[in-house]
C-alpha cells in the first residue's frame, strides 16, 4: 500500500470509531450494523505486511485498545439481542437463520478443526472458555458431534445461551456460570478453547490456562484465539507469555488457511510439555 492508501485507511478507521462512540447504544440496528461492517471492511482491506504502518499511523487519541473495547461491547450486545430474540421467537430456527455471522463462525471453526486434526487430535469433548450469550462456536462443534462445555463469568450470558439453545433443540452442549479459571467440565476434554476476549492481558490468559489444562485428556490441546495484523484492532493478540508452560505447535492464520473469507481470528495451538 502506498502512503496515500495508509492515510485513507487511517481516516476511515478513526472516523468509524468516532461514529461508534457517538452512538447511545451499540445494540444491533441499521446504523450500528453499518458502522461495524465499515470497521471490519477497513480492517480486512489491509494485508498483513502493511498492517504495522497503518497501526503506527493511528493517532494517540485512537489507540488499538479503544477499537477493541468498542468491538467487544458491540459483539456482546449483538449476541445478547439475538439470543433474546431466539428465546422469545415462536419459530426459533427461522429467527436464528437470520443471524448475520453464522457463516463466519462456521468457517472459523472449520479452520480451527483442520489445524487441530493436523496435530493428530480428533476432538470429541471441548471446553469453551468465554462462550458469551450466543456461542456459535459451540453450535458449530455440536453439529459435528462434538460435546461442548460452555463457561462464562457472566450469569446473564449463560442464562441467555442455555435458553436460546434449549429453544433450538441443540444437544451435546452443557453450560456453567463460572470464572474461566474455575471451570469444571463433566470430564476430561480433548481441547481447551480460549475465546479471544478471555483475559485482559497475557498474564490473565496464562493464569486461566494454567488451571484449564488440568482438564485436558492425555495428548489434549489448547486452542487460544488470537489476532494478527490490523485484526488486532478487533481482538487482542496472544503473546508468548500467555502460553507459559505450554509448547506452541502451530498457528492457523485466516489469510493463509481461510483466504477470501471474513474470518478475523487466528488460532494458536499448544500442548502441555508433558504431552509433547
Amino acid at each position: 500500500m502506498n502512503p496515500g492508501a495508509f492515510e485513507a485507511v487511517d481516516e476511515r478507521l478513526v472516523s468509524t470509531l468516532d461514529d461508534l462512540l457517538a452512538q447511545q447504544s451499540l445494540e444491533p440496528g441499521i446504523v450500528v450494523d453499518a458502522l461495524f461492517n465499515r470497521l471490519v471492511t477497513a480492517v480486512l482491506s489491509v494485508p498483513a505486511p502493511a498492517a504495522e504502518a497503518v497501526l503506527a499511523a493511528l493517532p494517540s487519541s485512537h489507540p488499538p485498545a479503544a477499537f477493541r473495547s468498542v468491538a467487544s461491547t458491540g459483539e456482546h450486545a449483538l449476541e445478547r439481542v439475538w439470543a433474546e430474540r431466539i428465546a422469545r421467537s415462536p419459530d426459533p430456527a427461522v429467527t436464528f437463520a437470520g443471524f448475520p455471522y453464522r457463516e463466519n463462525y462456521r468457517l472459523l471453526v472449520e479452520m480451527e478443526l483442520q489445524a487441530v486434526r493436523r496435530q493428530g487430535t480428533e476432538p470429541r469433548q471441548v471446553l469453551l472458555l468465554g462462550s458469551g450469550p450466543l456461542p456459535l462456536t459451540a453450535l458449530c462443534l455440536a453439529d459435528l458431534g462434538v460435546a461442548v462445555h460452555c463457561v462464562d463469568h457472566d450469569a446473564d450470558a449463560i442464562r441467555l445461551s442455555s435458553s436460546a439453545f434449549g429453544r433450538l433443540g441443540v444437544g451435546g452442549i452443557t453450560f456453567e456460570h463460572a470464572e474461566a479459571a474455575d471451570a469444571r467440565p463433566p470430564g476430561p476434554v480433548d481441547v481447551v478453547l480460549l475465546a479471544g476476549l478471555v483475559g485482559a492481558d497475557d498474564a490473565a490468559k496464562a493464569a486461566v490456562l494454567a488451571r484449564a489444562v488440568t482438564h485436558l485428556a492425555p495428548g489434549g490441546l489448547v486452542l487460544a484465539r488470537s489476532a494478527r495484523g490490523l485484526r488486532t484492532l478487533l481482538y487482542p493478540q496472544v503473546g508468548p507469555a500467555a502460553l507459559a508452560g505450554l509448547t506452541v505447535l502451530a498457528e492457523a492464520d485466516p489469510e493463509v488457511d481461510a483466504p477470501g473469507t471474513d474470518v478475523i481470528n487466528s488460532a494458536i495451538l499448544a500442548r502441555p510439555a508433558e504431552y509433547t
